[in-house]
């Protein structure tokens, strides 16, 4: 028997540790497992010579109360407003990023309601409008490597709603390293540099067993009562003992990775903006930020293991550079100073079949893996809303303290 714990919370991404800190505060003993050597995950801030990168690059936004009073909570006097995101369409001029529908759309939304459609294009048609559907559609590809027909509606619309939120002023990175530092002080543990490579439940005791690997190349064992996951779900199912039956459902479970090229450079004839969805085919970037001073970030969604997640350094500030001289951001020739971050399972993909594996994987954890909650944006396979992660961590603690006594769905 290893150390002994209440709950073990596996990662200390924004799910994990707003699980985690709730259950500090509410007196309860947890520990925290983080198998990097910071807290954050991709809600972390770097800092590079004469810049901060938010890696996420994501607001904090959310229409529910109890999250805001979350975050205002842990940093009542370092937010400020983050204006929603803008649309790039190639060269052209820049874009609200909330588009406006058509006569014809909301006259097609009154017949055929929004919330009954059944993919992301019947979404995106009768929210905008056929013209403006056909131009968003290259954005949504970038997205998750699908057509919007092939992308079901309701993981995938909240990515098209472009509302301003806040972000603390030294980067999102604050806000979390804020949360561990209240998780510590309320008596709970995290455990950086600890990587889970199995989990097991006895069914006599229901006492879980969890094996990492330390620092030091040795393994360390802890066992709780309780465990909430923000693993890739296709990654905790193939770490359970004794194997899921349906881990063959969580192998098709796809994720999108990120790279992100930041550099400073001269301005352009185009101001950056603060954020910027690129709807433009012909561009390979999706997204483009405004950095302070005159630096720049371009964000590229691929899969772990392809072309662009393999090119080296010097191929991808090229294809950055290129692209940001496209667009005007940029003056040509005045790139220095760049940096290239990969993250990988930035967004779960939702395609046909997502809905069925998630059915069969959540009525498999219910028998066999009593005790064990999932949480986070890759966690619980959820969708694509800004809040995601930190509803799914306090969803979760909510369900270890008895409040919730229904098991939540996979995708929240």
């Amino acid at each position: 028997m290893g150390e002994h714990v209440e709950t073990l919370v596996i990662g200390a991404g924004p799910a994990g540790l707003s699980a985690a800190h709730a259950l500090a505060c509410a007196g309860r003993t947890v520990t925290v497992l983080e198998a990097q050597a910071y807290v954050g995950g991709a809600a972390r801030t770097l800092s590079f010579e004469g810049f901060r990168l938010d890696v996420s690059g994501r607001r904090l936004s959310s229409a529910d109360p109890a999250i805001r009073a979350f975050w205002t909570a842990l940093l009542p006097d370092e937010l400020e407003i983050a204006p929603g995101a803008m649309r790039l369409e190639g060269e052209g001029r820049a874009r609200r990023g909330q588009p406006g529908a058509a006569l014809g759309a909301m006259i097609s939304a009154k017949l055929r309601p929004i919330a009954n459609s059944k993919t992301l294009g019947e979404w995106l048609t009768r929210r905008f409008g056929r013209r403006v559907a056909r131009r968003l559609s290259a954005y949504a590809e970038k997205l998750w490597a699908l057509r919007p027909e092939e992308t079901p509606a309701r993981p995938a619309c909240p990515s098209f709603r472009s509302e301003a939120g806040v972000r603390p002023r030294q980067g999102t990175g604050r806000l979390w390293k804020a949360c561990a530092e209240a998780v510590v002080q309320a008596g709970g543990e995290i455990r950086l540099e600890r990587k889970v490579s199995s989990l097991r439940r006895d069914w006599a005791t229901g006492v879980w067993t969890v094996s990492t690997q330390a620092p030091d190349g040795g393994e360390e064992v802890f066992t709780a009562d309780q465990v909430i996951s923000t693993m890739p779900l296709r990654e905790l199912m193939g770490a359970l003992t004794p194997t899921p039956i349906s881990l063959f459902h969580a192998c098709e479970l796809m994720y999108r990775d990120q790279v992100t090229v930041a550099f400073t450079a001269a301005p352009g004839r185009r101001r950056a903006p603060a954020l910027a969805e690129i709807h433009a085919a012909s561009i390979k970037a999706a997204r483009a930020r405004a950095l302070e001073g005159e630096a720049l970030a371009l964000d590229y969604y691929c899969f772990e293991g392809d072309a662009l997640w393999t090119a080296d350094d010097e191929t991808l500030i090229a294809q950055a550079s290129a692209e940001a001289r496209r667009l005007g951001l940029i003056a040509a020739g005045s790139v220095r100073d760049a940096q290239v971050v990969r993250q990988r399972k930035v967004h779960p993909i939702h395609d046909e079949a997502c809905d069925e594996h998630l059915k069969m994987i959540g009525l498999d954890l219910r028998l066999h893996f009593a005790g064990l909650h999932l949480a986070g944006r890759a966690g619980a396979h959820g969708d694509s809303a800004e809040d995601q992660s930190i509803r799914t961590g306090l969803s979760a603690a909510a369900s270890v303290l008895g409040r919730v006594v229904v098991p939540s769905r996979i995708a929240a």
